[in-house]
This record gives C-alpha cells, structure tokens and sequence, in this order.
C-alpha cells in the first residue's frame, strides 16, 4: 500500500461528449494504470461529491486510475436538469466507457452512489461488457421515495398541469419534474432488469443500516434476485456516509482489487494481498475509562484489533471523540490490523470535568494518563496523533515527555496569539479584565463555553516554538495541513518545518481545517507514516 502512494497520481479535466452531443465533464485520477474505475454520482450531485473524491484519490493510492464525471444537466456537464432520465444517463456511462475502452484503457469497475448506484445495475442488464459493478445505496424500487419529493397529490397535479415544480429553501425553483420524466421513473424496474445482468459480473452492494432517503432493505432485495453478489452493510451509517467514509472505501477498494486479482489470473503483488488481509482482521469497539490525575474521569472507544501496537488519537477544542477525523483514522488503523483508541479530553463529550478554552497542559495530562495506562497494560503507544488543538497537544507531549517517538499533528496552531481576536472580539482584553470572564455563545444565544482571565493567560504563555525545541530528534514528526485552512492558516505548518529536526510536511492541496472532501487522501498520508515508522522500530529491534 505504502508503494503505491507514492505512484504519481495526476488530475486532469476530461470532456467527453455523449450521444446527444452534450459534453460531459469529468476528473481523470491517472496513475499510468491500463486499468480505470469509472465512478457515477447521485441524484442532484456532482463529480465533487465526497464519496466521488474519496475513492477516486483512495483508487489513485492505490496505483489505480479513476474518472469521476458529471452526467448530463449536472455539475460542469452541459444538458439541463431531469427528474428521472434513468437510461439516459446509462447512455452517458456509455459514452464514457466507450471513450476509455477507444483508448486501450480496460474498464476495470463501474462504482454509483444512489441514483448513480441504479445506473451502473441498469448499465449492465443493457450492455455486457463491464464485469465488476459496485451499487452504493441505489434504490431497489423506484415507485417510492417519489411522495416525499413532489407531495402527496402529486399525480393530480401532474395530470392537471403538466409538470410539478419543486422548489427550494428560498422559494425559488430547484427542478421541474414533467410527466414524461415522472413515467419514465415508474416504468423503470429494477427488478427486471437486475436479472437481466451476467452471472459472471460481480456486483457488491453497500447500503448504510441507518439510510434516510433509502431504507437498507432495498439493499437485502437485491441481494435475493442476483447470483454473483456480495452484500456489505454499514452498521449507522446514513445515505451519505457522513461519519463512515473510511469504513466504505475499503470495502469498495477490497472488492475492486480482489476483481482485478481475479482478472489477471492471481498474479498479485504482496502490497494488495497485504492489504486484504489486514482488512480480514476483527476490530472490537469497546468503551475503556481511564482516570486522569485529577480524578476524572477520561471515557474512550478503543478499536481492538489484537495488536501490540496502539496509536491514539486526541481530538480538537470544542470537539470529541467522534468526529468524523477520529472516527475514519481509528477505523483504518483497525482495516490495516493496528489497534487504535480516540477519547475524549476532560470536559468534553462523555468525559468528566469542565470544559475550558485553553487548558493545553491539562491536555497533555490527560494524554500522558491515557499512555500510561495502555504502557501499564503492555501495549506499545506507536503514534500520537492529533488534531487542531490536538495537534498542539501532541507536540506539547512530545517536548515535556519523551517516551513516544512517532507524533502526527493534523492542522495543529502554531502562534497561539493568533485567532484568539475572532473567537473573542476585538476588545476581549479589556472585557475580561472588568468582568473576569468572557462567555462564548453559540448561534441559538445560548453560552457555549467560558473564558476566565486564568485560562486565557495560560493560553498566551503557551509556546509551540520553544516546546518544538524540546522535542528529541529521534522522535518522527508529521505536520499535515490543509491549503485552504480556514481557521490555522497553511503557514503555521511551515513553521513547524522549521524548526522540527527530524520532521515531515504534507499540505492538502484544497483542503479546508475539517478535510471536508479531502478524509481520503488525509488518511492515506497518515496510515503510510505511521506504518512505515513501525516498520522503522521493528527492524531497529529485529
């Protein structure tokens, strides 16, 4: 896996024109790959989706090209807009792989999310040259879903009037929806034409347990009615995969990868067979609570993999356990068979204690409390990790202890002066000296959190500089950060380049502090330093 990351993966607008002379405006992922993904977006979506962009840069890791593009009416693509237009946008998939397969590319997977999920299952019950589909949320019967859109009368008014229009939030038109499109929709039958598919065209359906738009029992009747199919649920997660996305793109790259083994006869290489196995690996999610050296108590979710090594992971200000950074890297640790454990900091999420703004040595204590306790049970911490002001936490352990020598800050601060304007107002200092605290509130009015005079000092006398100077230049150090941070500008990492010896820097091109649309590529740069540091220690002690 490692090896293939470092493949150069370029991006590269592609305009393919359709059957009805629309061009069609897609991304190419090129990695010198023969073999292409073509990946199909949902109903009023785009080739910027973030399931879209995730697998395309997750394939291009891979050493596997990808094309994700925008059908017709959508995104970048010329046509207009249509409600149903199902066996229209097949013959837009068509137009594309007939474009890849004319130039000696082999089509090795059609991928769709929702809508686009119906569309590479009606592609293969109409043409059959495609022998790997991968359906992500599709619906199975298309007579429903339709009230919810267009309201209970809908049929009447149609009838009535010709067309339904749908509009938005504002009031204004978002869509119109004719008859002819509405009909279209009805006569199309999933059903008939998922038997019409090869029994020799491998298909895996993912669905989300807790699907909004699409019940997952959609999911269990295609399941029944095609023989070569595999089935794989994501327990809670929603249409979206809003808080899933590192759960979903290895079973998709799994499957993807296994297919081509198959393909070529199982001539594989030793990363992908790896990988696969590391993904067979059970990883048990159980709650641990650790006391810190106040006495709270530090509630969190240990991914267990039965591995010696652990890495953990430190979330941001104002923020828990489970967002989603914390969640997608703990469970692709676990995918790559390494144990992982993200808590919660004292006062925030289920943790005991008050929340406070600074508070960064308290911080590291409760860090320190958690490495402890797993060193006491013999495992070995092979990571810290974290992010925003997780990011500061980890490189202030690193700098007051010296037990831990792979650290991984994700958008971390580097000038703690700064920023502090924005959260606050402009005449903070002068605030918090008449009343001795600010309260920080929230959109609905309500306080969010509360500044005192104490913790806002300790905040200004908080140095990354000088703490990064403390730190040993044995320990490894990777710095990612986002170009288009938003709340820790992109130069604050190269600061840390600076003056950190023995360390890394990997900007995200386009990413904001959040990594949005970007989880993909930050778990990829992270798994690659953090396994090849453990390939590091082991061959140092071997």
């Amino acid at each position: 896996m490692a090896q293939a990351a470092q493949n150069p993966v370029v991006q590269q607008k592609v305009i393919i024109p359709n059957k009805y002379g629309e061009k069609l405006v897609g991304i190419l992922h090129e990695t010198g790959s023969v073999e292409i993904v073509i990946l199909c977006h949902g109903f009023q979506s785009s080739k910027e989706y973030n399931v879209m962009v995730n697998l395309a840069v997750s394939l291009g890791n891979e050493g596997i090209s990808a094309f994700r593009f925008d059908f017709a009416g959508n995104g970048e693509s010329e046509g207009t807009f249509q409600f149903a237009n199902y066996y229209r946008e097949v013959d837009d998939l068509h137009a594309v792989i007939q474009h890849f397969s004319g130039a000696k590319r082999v089509i090795s997977a059609i991928v769709g999310h929702s809508k686009g999920g119906n569309v590479v299952l009606l592609y293969p019950s109409k043409y059959h040259d495609i022998h790997t589909v991968v359906n992500l949320s599709g619906r199975y019967d298309l007579k429903k879903g339709i009230e919810e859109r267009l309201g209970k009368d809908f049929m009447q008014r149609i009838k009535e009037d010709g067309f339904v229009d749908i509009k938005n939030k504002t009031g204004s038109v978002d869509f119109r929806v004719t008859e002819e499109s509405l009909l279209e929709r009805l006569s199309t039958n999933m059903h008939e034409a998922c038997l019409q598919i090869d029994k020799e065209c491998r298909v895996l359906t993912v669905h989300g347990s807790a699907d909004e738009v699409i019940p997952v029992q959609d999911a269990l009747e295609f399941a029944k009615i095609m023989p070569n199919h595999k089935l794989h649920v994501v327990e809670g997660a929603d249409h979206g995969y809003t808080s899933y996305q590192a759960e979903l793109v290895p079973v998709v790259l799994n499957f993807i990868k296994s297919a081509l083994q198959q393909d070529k006869g199982n001539h594989s290489s030793t990363r992908t067979l790896k990988m696969a196995q590391a993904a067979q690996n059970p990883v048990v999610q159980q709650k641990v609570i650790i006391p810190n050296k106040y006495g709270e108590k530090l509630v969190g979710i240990l991914h267990e993999t039965g591995s010696l090594e652990i890495v953990i992971l430190c979330h941001g200000a104002q923020c828990t356990k489970e967002y989603s950074i914390m969640v997608n890297l703990a469970v692709s640790l676990g995918n790559e068979g390494i144990s992982a454990f993200r808590f919660d900091f004292s006062g925030n999420g289920e943790s005991e204690g008050s929340s406070q703004s600074s508070s960064f040595w308290k911080e590291v204590d409760d860090l320190h409390a958690v490495i402890q306790h797993f060193s006491g049970a013999n495992r070995v911490i092979s990571a810290i990790l974290g992010h925003s002001k997780g990011g500061c936490v980890v490189l202030l352990y690193a700098s007051k202890y010296h037990d831990i020598h792979t650290v991984v800050n994700v958008s971390g601060r580097y000038d703690l002066q700064r920023g502090i304007e924005e959260r606050l107002g402009k005449d903070f200092m002068q605030r918090i000296k008449e009343d001795g605290f600010i309260d920080v509130k929230n959109k609905t009015g309500g306080v969010d959190y509360r500044v005192t005079e104490e913790s806002l000092l300790e905040h200004f006398s908080t140095n990354m500089h000088d703490a990064c100077l403390q730190i040993d230049k044995e320990c490894r150090v990777l710095t990612v950060h986002g170009s288009a941070d938003e709340i820790n500008p992109v130069q604050d990492a190269l600061e840390f380049a600076k003056i950190i010896p023995n360390h890394k820097l990997h900007i995200i091109e386009g990413a904001d502090h959040g990594y949005t649309a970007y989880q993909a590529e930050l778990i990829s740069v992270v798994l690659n330093f953090i396994k090849a540091a453990l390939q590091q220690d082991k061959g140092a002690t071997s």
